[in-house]
């Protein structure tokens, strides 16, 4: 085992990972150190370029660390900022936006001190999770620690709902009283608005579909647990919506929250009510976690979109966003390559305009890369829009996707972005085409390393 050295942290990589010197001037990451301590680290691998190290202790604390460091205390993986007080969270996210647009998208300084907007704080930073994934070792049910398959220690008021809390700790008790490895994992999903809840239990098992079914219903019978789980929801002001069992059985499903999935009582959704329209939210699909931090992001973009008549939403999912920013008499064109996000998408434009509107919104299966927008509208089966926006995954946009954007020349593009680093990519190439106009930060997750950005970008004569 490598020998302890001391170090200065001086900054945060993106994945909120202490950065340091080693005494060869190395640089290293560790997680669980922050800007300004002057710690104890030790190496546990190293490449030419960089090396990744563990804190042994640190020796003078940051101002900033809101709790003792404990060598001892796993790190839960995806909660490395837990310590860290929340202003010098949205100070690193909010730093962390700008120097990719620097150093990645080549903005000037001077330009971006015009378009850079205040980072939009969650208030409060404490329990805006909708939705947890925990998994289920040993009798516990929790998260797991950074880079292991170990459960780590962590305070779940930070990020989860109470009622999941709650929920979580009484099946804990049950496997107390009942032990078992029939679960690996265990799904919860909720809104504070229509008060419903989805439970999901999770099996890895390769046995025959049947068996495990018929396994894992008998033991959620005989331990009452989804009963107490009714019981608690109740008790709570809450309704158990749906219980259901999920069937993973190889990695791939796994990775991809995917598998066979059985409905044990009740449905398979629950209803959200986002930007006062109520939506379906289906077991296995995508909505963002923070409620209420994503209606603020839904907000900046309906800045980009009030002239509008036809607005195309690119990368739509189930029509969240383009749903909850449409306003009477615009047309929404939304493009998707799931098809079960586009089932969706079309049950959500009926459950979130009843009285009238639906018909404004259309839906398209097809990869955006693939979806030649030019020719469609040039056939009269789209109209061409005033507005896109594209709401990407991690990775960004393809080139060729901005291409077919810039060939169709929508006055307007609203980019939502989950990486700075991917954003910035793109908006060098956007900049080509149009301007650049507000870059607006908003923390959707407290306590993680992850940022959204809204921009709203004009174009050129």
């Amino acid at each position: 085992m490598a020998e302890p050295f001391e170090a200065v942290i001086t900054g945060l990589d993106e994945a909120g990972r202490g950065i340091g010197k080693e005494p060869s001037g190395k640089t290293f990451f560790c997680e669980g150190v922050f800007p300004g301590e002057k710690c104890l680290v030790r190496e546990i691998s190293s490449s030419a370029r960089f090396s990744v190290c563990e804190p042994v202790s640190v020796i003078d604390a940051s101002p900033s660390r809101t709790a003792p460091f404990e060598p001892d205390r796993l790190l839960c993986g995806g909660l490395p900022l837990a310590s860290l007080a929340y202003s010098a969270q949205l100070e690193f996210k909010a730093s962390r936006v700008r120097e990719c647009l620097e150093r990645i998208g080549r903005f000037e300084k001077d330009f971006l001190d015009l378009v850079m907007q205040p980072i939009v704080p969650c208030d409060p930073p404490e329990r805006y999770r909708n939705h947890m994934q925990y998994a289920i070792s040993g009798g516990r049910v929790g998260l797991l620690a950074s880079g292991s398959h170990e459960l780590a220690e962590y305070d779940g008021a930070l990020i989860e709902y109470k009622i999941f809390t709650l929920l979580r700790e009484a099946l804990e008790k049950s496997f107390e009283r009942a032990p078992t490895n029939l679960f690996e994992g265990l799904v919860l999903r909720a809104s504070k608005r229509t008060n419903e809840v989805l439970a999901e239990f999770v099996s890895g098992s390769t046995a025959p579909h049947e068996i495990v079914i018929r396994d894992c219903s008998s033991y959620i019978e005989a331990t009452g647990i989804g009963a107490r789980f009714e019981e608690i929801c109740n008790a709570n002001g809450f309704v158990l919506n749906g219980l259901l069992l999920r069937i993973s059985p190889d990695k791939a499903s796994r990775r991809t929250r995917g598998g066979t999935r059985v409905v044990l009582s009740g449905k398979d959704h629950y209803d959200e009510i986002f930007c006062g329209r109520r939506m379906r939210v289906k077991a296995g699909s995508f909505f963002q976690v923070n409620t209420e931090q994503a209606e603020k992001l839904a907000q900046l973009a309906s800045e980009g979109c009030l002239e509008a008549s036809v607005i195309y939403d690119l990368y739509c999912g189930c029509g969240t966003l383009g749903i909850g920013i449409k306003k009477p008499g615009q047309k929404i064109f939304g493009i998707e390559t799931v098809p079960e996000a586009i089932e969706s998408a079309k049950i959500n434009r009926s459950l979130a305009f009843p009285d009238g509107g639906s018909e404004e919104c259309s839906y398209i299966c097809k990869d955006v890369l693939k979806a030649d927008m030019a020719s469609l509208i040039r056939s009269g089966k789209l109209t061409r829009p005033d507005t896109i926006i594209v709401d990407p995954p991690r990775k960004g946009m393809d080139p060729g996707v901005i291409s077919r954007i810039t060939e169709i020349a929508p006055e307007t593009v609203v980019y939502v972005s989950c990486d700075p680093a991917t954003l910035a990519r793109d908006l060098k190439i956007f900049a080509r085409s149009y301007s650049i106009g507000k870059v607006t930060p908003v923390d959707l997750f407290p306590h993680t390393p992850h940022i959204e950005t809204a921009v709203i970008m004009k174009r050129k004569p």
